[in-house]
């Protein structure tokens, strides 16, 4: 078996650690290499034939014992000890070709300098990606040594999307991405507790009873709608091997934007004896707030829709949340979206998850309208107390941002032109989406970083499409019934 890696040179400085069981299949194999070099990529093989000399060996062993014993009138003792020695040496030498593969592996904490020109991406079911800035190549070893090398994208996929937290334009990206291919979605039953048919819990993880079966036939590919994240809960409607992405926003920022659009209603009844509520609810927010974390937008509530345990944060225990952030949520989250570096985490979104450029366009939804003012005054010397009060989201936030700065500088000098060049077509993009009259498809030059393509009006308006809109379009085509919202003819 041959199996070809390919990389791009620019990104010759990035790598990945590899389990044991991968290294294991992929070293017990000749591999196919292509290295970068000055004149462009180059193939190099090494020959499987040694591999398979001490088999060859053992089949004619019988027929050299005769002859030798005939010609020399040796005891067949002593030749089998003379042929078992060469057979050993060709063990040998077919087992020093072996540890000599045409790529190295390395770990998460190997130097700078010694970084090697390949690097494997391992996910859980020993499918190893290696990334390519203008059209990935992925090459998915299986648990029962099959391979193949090809160019799709990941197409199992949960986002966890996070309230104020620019979840809803990310939300959008993935359900057009999966529309066009015709994906299978989590959505929870039409009619629901929560009055909407795109909300499956806003407390909970997913469950048989806020989520519909797939359809027969069938099994989930994507789940985008809001829920609380659940490792197991999330692994029994999507596969092991799924990409998991979510997006976080600066605490502060995102609790006075809480403040402001859902108004709740803890705040409100300050508001009636206290002219400065927001003061007065973070000086004892428990005397005012619920308690259980479930029940609240305001305690923690970054940390719990990560699926951190509300016992963990009633309880103050940061041990134990560490636990669940090191062991939990940097394993399973390939990325988490910064909301102030919003078009880089999604530039991101498509180097991991193998995507195009067309794939992540978008256009800004849900956003609060700037001209009107703000109902709740929050001032910057407040920040100190909310810290105090919202530990676990400072500490979930902090953590993931250090993170993605990380994995940008892993990406190379190549990952900030990606970026602009990105900026740049979402703004023409963006600028066709809203010029009324001209149908004809705007088309996107091939550059480094993606083949040429077209977008269509049809694009602009999934780009556009509101949230309820689309997801009862999707679950039109999924169940064959989308009532909710429909006047019924009087």
């Amino acid at each position: 078996m041959k199996l070809k890696f390919i990389e791009n040179c620019e990104q010759s400085r990035r790598h990945h650690a590899v389990s044991a069981p991968v290294k294991e299949h992929l070293e017990s194999h000749t591999h196919q290499a292509e290295f970068c070099k000055d004149e462009g990529v180059v193939g190099q093989e090494i020959s499987e034939g040694m591999h398979l000399m001490p088999y060859v060996m053992w089949l004619i062993f019988p027929f050299i014992i005769r002859r030798l014993t005939a010609k020399y009138n040796a005891k067949p003792i002593t030749l089998v000890g003379v042929v078992s020695v060469a057979v050993m040496t060709f063990s040998v030498h077919d087992l020093v070709l072996k540890h000599q593969p045409s790529a190295r592996f390395v770990s998460e904490n190997t130097l700078e300098d010694e970084v090697p020109t390949h690097k494997y991406i391992v996910e859980p079911d020993y499918k190893v990606i290696v990334n390519n800035t203008k059209s990935n190549y992925t090459l998915s070893v299986s648990k029962d040594n099959s391979s193949v090398l090809d160019g799709r994208p990941i197409t199992h996929v949960g986002f966890l999307k996070v309230h104020k937290a620019a979840s809803t334009t990310t939300q959008a990206i993935f359900l057009r991405f999966g529309w066009r291919r015709n994906l299978t979605f989590v959505l929870p039953p039409e009619y629901n507790k929560f009055g909407y048919p795109n909300i499956i819990s806003l407390n909970e993880s997913v469950t048989k009873y806020n989520t519909l079966p797939p359809p027969p036939g069938k099994s989930f590919d994507i789940l985008c709608h809001h829920v609380v994240y659940g490792k197991h809960e999330w692994g029994r409607v999507l596969p092991s091997y799924s990409a998991i992405v979510g997006t976080v926003r600066e605490p502060f920022s995102l609790f006075k934007s809480i403040l402001n659009y859902f108004q709740p209603g803890t705040i409100q009844k300050i508001e009636r004896f206290d002219k400065d509520p927001i003061r007065r609810f973070l000086v004892t927010p428990t005397k005012y707030d619920s308690k259980n974390p479930r029940l609240s937008f305001l305690n923690n509530r970054l940390a719990f829709e990560y699926g951190v345990d509300p016992k963990i944060i009633t309880s103050r225990n940061v041990t134990a949340f560490n636990d669940y952030l090191h062991n939990v949520l940097d394993i399973q989250f390939k990325v988490v979206i910064l909301a102030k570096r919003f078009d880089e985490g999604l530039v991101m979104v498509k180097r991991k998850l193998n995507w195009t450029l067309n794939d992540i366009l978008y256009a800004i939804k849900n956003v609060r309208n700037v001209k009107k003012p703000d109902r709740f005054k929050v001032t910057d010397d407040l920040k100190d107390m909310h810290r105090e009060f919202a530990r676990f989201d400072y500490l979930l936030y902090e953590f993931f941002e250090a993170k993605f700065i990380r994995q940008t500088y892993e990406e190379g000098p190549s990952f900030q032109r990606e970026v602009e060049h990105f900026k740049k077509t979402r703004e023409m993009v963006e600028k066709y989406c809203h010029t009324k009259g001209d149908k004809k498809p705007f088309k996107v030059a091939e550059s480094d970083f993606n083949q040429e393509f077209e977008v269509t009006k049809y694009d602009c308006d999934l780009m556009h499409k509101g949230e309820i809109m689309f997801t009862q379009m999707i679950r039109k085509e999924q169940y064959r019934s989308a009532t909710w919202g429909v006047k019924k003819a009087s």
